[in-house]
């Protein structure tokens, strides 16, 4: 995972680097290398023309720089550039052979408008709060008509970089370049794509990177998880470059190896951890059975089920119980998923609760804890809690928690630590991005690198993976029980890229597919260099 910070200390970097300079643009030529190495590995898998989308100010600059350098190699590149813009910038893409476009260059039959393998979003990067308009929206609605890349500098246009928040008319991109480490808003836009990060070395001063590192703490941690094979290869080492040196352009990387779960020499089928399940109804039935097989299958360990046994025709590894009272011991708890939300949901919550073990709280109990303030009071009193919202069941226990609606205009940073606070709890909440906090910790959040995971009955499955690797949990420190968290999402997301691969390419799956898939996702964690 990398460092992620706020664009007030990625400007406060930035003026200190800037003070070291010892010609103009020196800075600001680095980080078009980069740029012009990034899209160089992006037209490696699709070789052609390239459009850059200048903006007014320095992120135009990198973009104009970086055209000068493609331009220079022999790539035909061309230019919208709008009528402000970094002088020195447009002179050298001119002088290396770039093209300006006209401001009002026609769209509809294609005919005036250069065909291109990748478009450059070079229009406002930090400063990015407004979605495209004019000809650049044109442009860029045709290019991704046409299915060619877009690669965005620093930030997608239109993405706040603070908060993610995306404008309408947001740019989204394939892949993201930054510069020493990511921005706040790379860990909560998922229209960044794949974040790669090039740092930058002016002679004799500290690089990008560390300079940021000693400026502040993190605000975030991010990740991106390789579920899918990328269409880009990336190299790792160094630009040596006239004004100083510059990384290639870097993954953000994965969560981390996981725990591994494969059973010792002495092992036995309460070694790995029990976890026990209040899952399903007769009116949801396929939501506990999909909780159980993702448990039964991420897991070598006994899985306790609360429900009759008719399950077991399904799953006969599981020992059922009829109350929680019955039920054996178990290292966590599992309790939500399609379980209802009467009084005798709300008693048996009660009850797990009570017995103070890791607790996953999905679905059902995610709408119980919004329905009474007496179980959300419990959960301050408890050792481990993990609630695994979506936005609406998010949006709905905030606003059960705190009497109003999250702030939109702030994103969901900000509400992801308000409400871990409050509820004592680690909230993980669901989606492309998975965003992890909990009380007193920073944001950590990973791209799944796919959307399969949108399926129904997915997060019940996810909820069984993280109750049997929360059973087999021996850490208490926070950040190692968050990397145990990252790492039952990252087994779900992989699954789920898995279960979706078909012979002849990518399709839709179902979240039984995915939890079939479970073994193989685990397989290949272990055996990944991460």
């Amino acid at each position: 995972m990398r460092t992620c910070y706020t664009v007030a200390t990625v400007r406060a970097a930035e003026e200190r680097l800037l003070a070291q300079q010892s010609e103009p643009d020196q800075l600001m030529k680095l980080a078009a290398a980069a740029v012009a190495e990034a899209a160089t590995s992006m037209l490696a898998a699709l070789p052609g023309a390239v459009v850059i989308l200048a903006g007014p100010g320095g992120n135009g600059g990198d973009g104009l720089f970086a055209g000068a350098l493609l331009a220079e190699r022999g790539i035909t590149v061309h230019a919208l550039v709008p009528e402000k813009h970094h002088e020195a910038a447009r002179e050298a893409f001119l002088a290396a052979g770039g093209t300006v476009l006209p401001s009002d260059v026609s769209l509809p039959d294609g005919s005036e408008t250069p065909g291109s393998a990748l478009l450059i979003d070079a229009i406002a990067g930090l400063g990015s709060a407004r979605g495209l308009s004019g000809t650049a929206l044109s442009l860029y609605e045709q290019a991704v008509a046409s299915g060619v890349p877009v690669l965005a500098v620093d930030m997608p246009t239109g993405v706040d970089a603070d908060t993610g928040v995306a404008a309408p008319d947001t740019v989204e991109a394939d892949v993201t370049i930054t510069f020493g480490s990511p921005r706040l808003g790379h860990a909560l836009a998922a229209e960044c794509g794949q974040v790669v990060v090039s740092d930058l070395f002016l002679p004799g001063a500290p690089s990008f990177a560390e300079t940021l590192a000693e400026l502040d703490e993190p605000a975030a941690f991010i990740a991106h998880e390789p579920t899918i094979t990328s269409a880009w290869e990336w190299t790792a080492g160094e630009l040596e470059l006239p004004g100083g040196r510059a990384t290639r352009p870097w993954p953000v990387g994965c969560t981390g190896p996981i725990v591994d779960p494969t059973p010792g020499a002495r092992s036995d089928k309460y070694s790995g951890g029990v976890v026990a399940l209040a899952a399903g109804s007769d009116t949801y039935p396929g939501a506990g059975i999909l909780c159980a097989t993702a448990a039964v299958r991420a897991t070598p360990s006994m899985v306790r089920f609360i429900g009759d046994n008719t399950i077991t025709s399904l799953l006969p590894e599981l020992v059922c119980h009829p109350d929680v009272s019955s039920a054996g011991r178990a290292q966590a708890w599992v309790v939500g998923p399609g379980r209802g939300t009467d009084a005798t949901a709300a008693t048996e919550l009660r009850k797990v609760l009570a017995q103070k073990l890791p607790t996953v709280l999905d679905a059902d109990a995610l709408t119980l804890l919004a329905q009474n303030t007496s179980l959300r009071q419990l959960l301050t009193d408890h050792p481990l809690t993990i609630l695994t919202p979506h936005e609406g069941e998010f949006t709905r226990l905030y606003e059960a928690t705190f009497g109003s609606a999250p702030d939109a205009a702030n994103g969901w940073s900000r509400a992801l630590h308000e409400l871990a606070g409050e509820l004592d709890s680690i909230i993980l909440l669901k989606g492309r991005l998975t965003r992890i906090t909990a009380p007193g910790q920073p944001l950590y959040s990973f791209n799944a690198g796919h959307s399969f995971a949108a399926t129904p009955g997915s997060g019940d499955v996810l909820s069984g993976i993280l109750g049997a690797v929360m059973a087999q949990l021996y850490a208490n420190a926070p950040t190692e029980v968050i990397a145990e968290v990252l790492h039952a999402g990252a087994i779900h997301a992989h699954a789920a890229a898995i279960a979706a691969e078909t012979p002849d390419g990518f399709a839709p799956c179902s979240s039984s597919q995915i939890a079939a898939a479970i073994p193989q996702a685990i397989a290949r964690l272990l055996n990944a260099e991460r």
